[in-house]
Formats: structure tokens, C-alpha cells, sequence
């Protein structure tokens, strides 16, 4: 699929000597959701570095699949904090594939920098809804249909 929209997206990968997401890959995911001029950044950590990242914004003591940033507004600059061992760990416990659920959280986590939310039923379907609809689009199935 082509992207309609012009942004950009860098991928940092502190866990893997050789890639698990192409650059490619993530812009695809992310063109039916991107805003024109986003300046996205992708990091892959480990826990260690999930953890203190969710402590020191979130007062969290525990990584985290992921964390978002959200630096600029508009055009919509940020940063998505992968946490590898924990989605590997979600992938395996939700019988799904790797690649399928890092592009969920992906988008779940640019919807996020867009002002998405989870905090009510009400918001939380409003987010499930967009996530669903773009994720089967590359036919990666329903996300949520086992923990609703």
C-alpha cells in the first residue's frame, strides 16, 4: 500500500544485532493512520530500559509493551518505545504472530501521540475500533477478539 501522506519514520533497535523491523515495514503499517509530516521514532528495548522509562514518566515499576512520546503537536513529532521481550512474551501467551502484533502496537501506540485514549469503555472502543479497521487492511486479525 502506498502512503498518501509524506512522514517519516526511524527505527532504533537496542536489542538485536540485525533488525527484526524494516523501516519499510513500519511506514506501511502506519500509512492509513500517519499524519502529513509526522516524525516518528521506533526504539526497540529491553526491559530494563522499558522499566525505567515507565517509572520515570508513568510511576510505573514494570516495563511495558509500549510507551509513547509525544514531542510536538504539529506536525506530530514522537517516539514509540518497544519493549521486544515483553511483546515476544504477549505474541507467544496470544497464539499471534511477532510481526502481527508489533504492527498493532504501533498503531495503538501512534493513535496515542494522536490523542487516542484508553482510559473509558466509551474511548477505549473508539481506539479499538480504528486499530481493528487498519489492522485488517494487512489482514492481521482482531486483536481484542479474545479479551473482550
Amino acid at each position: 500500500m502506498k502512503s498518501k501522506n509524506s512522514f517519516s519514520v526511524f527505527v532504533q533497535d537496542t536489542v538485536h544485532n540485525r533488525k527484526q523491523l524494516s523501516k519499510k515495514q513500519c511506514v506501511e503499517w502506519l500509512s492509513l493512520v500517519a499524519k502529513n509530516q509526522s516524525k516518528i521514532t521506533l526504539r526497540i528495548v529491553d526491559e530494563n530500559e522499558s522499566k525505567i522509562l515507565n517509572k520515570k514518566f508513568r510511576n510505573k515499576d514494570t516495563s511495558t509493551n509500549i510507551l509513547s512520546f509525544l514531542m510536538l503537536e504539529d506536525p506530530i513529532e514522537g517516539d514509540l518505545v518497544l519493549c521486544h521481550p515483553i511483546i515476544k512474551m504477549e505474541a507467544k501467551a496470544q497464539n499471534k504472530k511477532i510481526r502481527d502484533h508489533y504492527a498493532h502496537l504501533i498503531i495503538h501506540g501512534y493513535l496515542h501521540l494522536l490523542g487516542y485514549d484508553h482510559q473509558n469503555n466509551a474511548d477505549a472502543d473508539k481506539m479499538e475500533n480504528i486499530e481493528r479497521k487498519i489492522l485488517s487492511k494487512f489482514n492481521i486479525s482482531d486483536p481484542y477478539k479474545d479479551y473482550k
